[in-house]
């Protein structure tokens, strides 16, 4: 192994025992290593990247906050992209990434997600669990549909939340939204193609039946019931939960650019 090689192995092997580090001390860790991360996160960003390679055989793509460049790699390999760059503001994540996962038609940079431009526009813009870490969202939405080419397609996913906040639980968050809320950032732009939902919860106490002489009769009143939903690892958002009642989960908005907007 060449000496250069050497130091590039041993500094990944660093930056994964760092992750493995906060996730014995923390339960949780900032990004995603593939294979230092606990099972069950591992798999939604899994289950979020298998969903995307369908859409990206033969395309242009760019994987804006690519973290430590995994999810980058299937979108090369899996998903048969032409080209993919992937754009991470973490130097040491764009390091790691490109020597753990060294794709001949991926390209990284260091780059602000506010802000990077390409020479020609993508068709494919994947962005997971990104655009909650970042104070002036409206700005990466907005550089998101210019980087788009015309009906070009953005997948981009984050936490839902029962009600919006701007001082959620995770502390590396800046904001969180309600189901619905978030669909409101996109409205002017984009039109939504589909609605990918993970591991819905819904936690709540179910009405108890109105209280009257004929439901007396009947013996149809009830003390009230704590109502439970678990949803799928992944599925398709076709109305079959109330998200105006989620408490927890993911979902993963498919947008295609609207022109002339």
């Amino acid at each position: 192994m060449k000496e250069n090689n050497i130091e590039e192995e041993l500094f990944c092997t660093n930056f994964e025992l760092r992750n493995l580090s906060d996730l014995l001390v923390y339960g949780k860790a900032e990004r995603w290593v593939h294979g230092f991360m606990l099972k069950k996160y591992e798999d939604e960003h899994l289950n979020r990247y298998d969903y995307a390679i369908n859409y990206t055989k033969g395309k242009k793509v760019l994987d804006i906050a690519s973290g430590c460049g995994y999810g980058t790699y299937l979108l090369a390999t899996q998903g048969e992209a032409k080209s993919v760059v992937g754009v991470d503001l973490s130097e040491d994540a764009i390091r790691y990434g490109n020597h753990r996962y060294a794709h001949e038609s991926i390209s990284r940079f260091v780059e602000d997600g506010t802000k990077y431009k390409d020479k020609e526009p993508f068709d494919v813009i994947v962005s997971f669990e990104t655009v909650e870490h970042i104070p002036n969202y409206l700005d990466f939405i907005n550089n998101l549909y210019e980087n788009l080419s015309d009906d070009g397609v953005l997948l981009i996913s984050t936490p839902i939340t029962k009600i919006t906040t701007t001082k959620p639980d995770n502390p590396f968050h800046v904001i969180e939204w309600n189901f619905y809320d978030f669909h409101t950032l996109f409205k002017e732009k984009f039109e939504i193609v589909d609605i990918i939902v993970q591991e819905i919860k819904i936690v709540g106490e179910r009405k108890r039946k109105e209280y009257n002489l004929k439901n007396r009769l009947l013996n149809k009143i009830s003390k009230e019931k704590i109502m439970y939903i678990q949803g799928k690892p992944i599925e398709k958002f076709t109305n079959q939960y109330d998200m105006n009642l989620c408490n927890q989960g993911y979902q993963t908005l498919i947008l295609r650019r609207k022109r002339n907007v």
